[in-house]
């Protein structure tokens, strides 16, 4: 009787003693891009992990546009601003500062998701001036509530050690494999995925195409917006996919897959995606990516004639298991304790 009548005391008072935790993830955009989905897992991982041993209320807030001109960045920091009121505030890069201030004086945490930062991309001039007043307010920052995320040991290192940031952890790109295991076996086409259409690519990767395309390959790109496809002289195309089914089904039957990234990429999930359906990846070593065909044992090129000649050998291998396990979306808790923990042992 003493028994039950203690775990019935221990159940109340662990019920009494639950707090109320409210996450917010605060995103943008008018398509789901790779580091919304990475950012994403993140959001979904940490309601899970803190749901252990807390009522958690998660939300996901998210307006569908883009904020490019100076008016149009003035009230995304508006509105970020009035959103990031939670325990925990998951934000983006561009949302990071607002963040902060609105929760300088509070208790609040702030997690600002860096996938990367590349002085020579092509920012903006109030764009380079909005990264240097982030990163000097979190050298300011005395405590732990202020929190870089990103997903490379590349970007883990460029953080700490070139910005001088602290509080910098890894929150890699997790993948749930079972999706990706109908696509390994399908039979390889006379086709080159030559990556995602975007301004970061080699401004030479047209001319590979137009070289592969008479080598007998068709080359394609993917897209997220609609107004960018088109054929251009049958030597290659730009494709926007109906779902990512149908995208992975298309790459899964590629000879392989193209990152020849001009900056230095954040990690790069298309080019993991590729692996993921059995389908070799070539590129240059920038960034994150370049951490990504390390550890996969991908062919790391340095120009596109590299580029051309690997491809004409058939120069390439794949991963082994344990780069997919390494992955794995059930290892995000394992990540997760490490940021949290080392917040709760300094408050």
């Amino acid at each position: 009787m003493r028994g039950e009548c203690n775990k019935y005391c221990k159940f109340v008072s662990v019920v009494f003693h639950m707090k109320n935790m409210q996450i917010n993830y605060i995103s943008y955009g008018v398509v789901k891009t790779g580091g919304y989905r990475h950012e994403k897992c993140l959001f979904d991982a940490l309601c899970g992990y803190k749901s252990r041993n807390t009522e958690v209320s998660g939300q996901l807030i998210r307006r569908e546009r883009l904020f490019e001109s100076l008016l149009g960045y003035i009230d995304l920091i508006l509105w970020s601003f009035l959103k990031s009121n939670a325990d925990i505030n998951i934000v983006t890069a561009r949302t990071g500062l607002s963040a902060i201030l609105r929760n300088w004086f509070t208790k609040n945490e702030v997690w600002i998701v860096l996938h990367n930062y590349d002085e020579k991309d092509g920012k903006t001039e109030h764009m380079t001036l909005y990264y240097q007043k982030l990163f000097s307010w979190l050298k300011k920052a005395k405590h732990e509530r202020f929190k870089i995320i990103t997903g490379a040991p590349f970007w883990v290192q460029y953080f700490e050690q070139e910005q001088g940031l602290k509080n910098v952890y890894l929150f890699p790109n997790f993948f749930d494999l079972n999706v990706y295991e109908p696509y390994r076996k399908i039979k390889k086409e006379q086709t080159i995925f030559m990556g995602q259409w975007s301004t970061k690519n080699d401004p030479h990767i047209i001319e590979l195409a137009n070289q592969l395309s008479q080598l007998g390959y068709y080359c394609y790109f993917s897209t997220l917006y609609t107004q960018d496809v088109r054929l251009f002289n049958g030597a290659y195309e730009i494709i926007c996919f109906e779902s990512h089914e149908t995208f992975l089904e298309q790459m899964s039957k590629a000879t392989c897959t193209l990152a020849l990234i001009r900056i230095n990429e954040g990690w790069n999930r298309i080019a993991h995606e590729s692996l993921l359906v059995n389908t070799p990846v070539l590129g240059f070593k920038r960034g994150g990516l370049g951490d990504l065909l390390k550890e996969s044992n991908s062919e790391i090129v340095n120009s596109i004639e590299e580029a051309y000649n690997c491809i004409e050998g058939g120069l390439w291998v794949l991963p082994d298991q344990d780069f997919f396990e390494r992955y794995n979306l059930s290892n995000t808790l394992n990540y997760l304790e490490i940021v949290c923990s080392n917040h709760s042992s300094q408050s």
